[in-house]
């Protein structure tokens, strides 16, 4: 678990299509457990506006440990991923360290990054 008090800041670059408009969802977890879409287990939720192809999130004071990152394209801003009758995403997703699998979502081990003291800077990009 992560230590409270520590001077962490952290920059998360989002990065989408030029064209893209709306807002970024995302959730960052601290731990494996509900990892990557129980939003009731996620440390943080978040919700950053597009811009010229890029949401950016900031953070602070946040304790340093060991994190990962899920995030999708709201075009509409409505709060809920589009998926098919299959339960395919219709909207863009993605994970912190780009983390992809082929059938389902990333682990949340394949997407964690170590948080550390001083200012931290992670980007990834939402695919289909």
């Amino acid at each position: 678990m992560s230590n409270l008090g520590d001077d962490s800041e952290l920059t998360i670059l989002v990065n989408l299509d030029e064209d893209a408009k709306g807002v970024v969802q995302m959730l960052i977890f601290d731990r494996e457990d509900g990892f990557p879409e129980v939003h009731e287990n996620a440390v943080s939720k978040n919700t950053a506006k597009v811009e010229n192809g890029k949401a950016i999130f900031n953070f602070e004071n946040l304790p340093q440990g060991t994190y990962a990152v899920a995030a999708f394209h709201d075009g509409d801003a409505d709060g809920k991923m589009r998926k098919t009758l299959l339960g395919i995403p219709k909207d863009a997703y993605g994970f912190s360290n780009d983390a992809r699998s082929k059938f389902s979502a990333p682990s949340f081990e394949s997407a964690a990054f170590e948080l550390s003291t001083g200012k931290n800077t992670i980007n990834f990009s939402l695919k289909l």
